[in-house]
Order: C-alpha cells, then structure tokens, then sequence
C-alpha cells in the first residue's frame, strides 16, 4: 500500500498529523492545477482549501482503493469548473505558468525560460481536455488510468486526447524544438 493511502487510513483512525502530511504534500502542486481552471492565485487557493476541507469532515467518504491524488485532483478539476460556469469566468491565459526548469548557467536558466514560456503559449492555445491531459500526464506525471479517472474518460479516451494534444503542440510550436521527455508515453 503507498504511503497516501497509509497516510488517509491514519488520518481516518483519528491521526490529524496524517493529514497534515497529505496537505504539505500536494498543497502547492494542487494550487498549480486548480489555477489551470480558475486562474487567480487566491481562488486556486481557495478551492483547494476547500476540497481538503472537504476531506477532512468526510474522511470516511474516501475509498481506499482509490489512489489519493487522483482522488483530490479530481475534486478540484470539479470544483474549479463548477466555480467557473457559476461565476462566467475565462482563464486568461498570461496567469497560467506550468512549467518551472531550473538549469546550471544563467544562459541555459534564461534559454530554458524563454522555451518554456513558448512551450506554455502554445499550450494555452489548445482546447479545453488538449490543456488538461497535457498537464495531468506531462506536468504532473500522472498515468493514463489515472487522467481517465480525473476527466471522467476511458483510457482509450485519454490516450487519443494526448496523442491529439501533443501532435497539435508539434504543430504550433514553430521551432520544434520540444524537449524529448515532453513527447514520451506515459501509460
């Protein structure tokens, strides 16, 4: 059993300090997804707070078999969304920075930067689902079986999206010069 759900399991038998950890764990990266959808820094902050809220007062409610980060993040892809169909909001895309490479030279920092920046604009570009299974699988690492349970998708599903997501990348990304770790499989 992985450390998240032994962490959930003592946090549910009455360990408040388990939670704790799951906070410190994926406080800052889930404020990085849930700005993915809301875009301000202080509502991300705001909804993630209360999707851990949430979790704390029905702490029952969560079913181990069910890996824990796919678990939150698919509470903040849903409130994010709810949270911008209630209020009519659009991301504008100059708040959204999902990358952040740090390199040995301040010419490779600043080389780094300015692709990643690119990277980012182009990422912006793409539609709604292209935007989010290229950031569940190549930001953040998650595997195709868990994207599909995030979105709500089949894994086969999920798969087309990514394949269609990154070849559109390619496409607009004038220079081609997308690193090679962006383009690998993640199944």
């Amino acid at each position: 059993m992985d450390e998240d759900k032994l962490l959930m399991i003592k946090f549910q038998n009455g360990d408040k300090d388990a939670f704790e950890e799951l906070i410190s764990k994926y406080r800052h990266k889930a404020i990085s997804f849930a700005i993915r959808f809301g875009c301000d820094h202080y509502i991300a902050e705001d909804i993630v707070q209360e999707c851990f809220a949430y979790l704390y007062v029905n702490r029952n409610n969560y079913n181990i078999k069910f890996s824990f980060k796919t678990y939150l993040y698919a509470m903040i892809k849903n409130k994010s969304i709810d949270y911008m169909r209630k209020w009519n909001r659009v991301c504008p895309s100059s708040e959204v920075d999902m990358m952040g490479i740090s390199l040995n030279t301040p010419e490779e920092i600043y080389l780094q930067k300015e692709e990643s920046e690119e990277l980012n604009s182009q990422v912006k570009k793409l539609k709604d689902d292209y935007k989010t299974v290229v950031y569940l699988i190549d930001y953040e690492g998650f595997t195709y079986k868990e994207a599909a349970s995030i979105m709500k998708k089949t894994v086969p599903q999920i798969k087309i999206l990514v394949f269609r997501a990154r070849k559109k990348i390619k496409t607009l990304y004038c220079n081609g010069g997308l690193n090679s770790d962006f383009t690998k499989s993640k199944g």
